[in-house]
């Protein structure tokens, strides 16, 4: 696997758009494709744009019961009685790269992690996995971007 190559950088401000939903960890897998659909098509019926990137913003720390909001990046605000439509301000972040399959997504966390106890950083309470590339698009993996804005 190669580095996660963590560092600081700002992240430009962005409009995002997604459905948040508590589920349990085993079943967070087959969560992503219906709600990716489902925000998709509340995007188009608001007049709304994907630009992308896919993401998974998670909230407080991993349980048995994962807190997360599943959506795209979106080109500017729509109104949506299915949507959460977050404004995200620009932010300092620190930032993790995953190359390969989702599965080993917990070996980058852990190159991560450490990094930035080490580097005292005081994250805010949530994170995000910007999902880059997606499954087949590149025959090294799919590329994940690991966000952690920072307070």
């Amino acid at each position: 696997m190669p580095e996660v190559n963590p560092h600081l950088e700002v992240m430009p401000a962005w409009v995002r758009a997604g459905i948040r939903v508590q589920v349990p960890m085993a079943e967070l897998h087959e969560t992503f494709g219906p709600i990716y659909e489902k925000v998709s098509n509340a995007v188009t019926a608001g007049g709304g744009d994907i630009i992308g990137p896919a993401y998974a913003c998670y909230f407080g720390e991993p349980t048995d019961i994962i807190d997360v909001e599943i959506g795209f990046g979106i080109s500017a605000p729509i109104v949506s009685d299915e949507l959460t439509v977050t404004q995200v301000p620009s932010a300092e972040v620190v930032v993790g790269t995953h190359i390969g399959p989702y599965e080993q997504l917990e070996d980058s966390y852990e190159k991560l992690v450490p990094w930035m106890v080490t580097n005292d950083i005081d994250l805010a309470d949530h994170m995000y996995e910007l999902y880059d590339t997606m499954p087949g698009d590149d025959p090294a993996g799919p590329i994940t971007r690991l966000v952690f804005p920072m307070r």
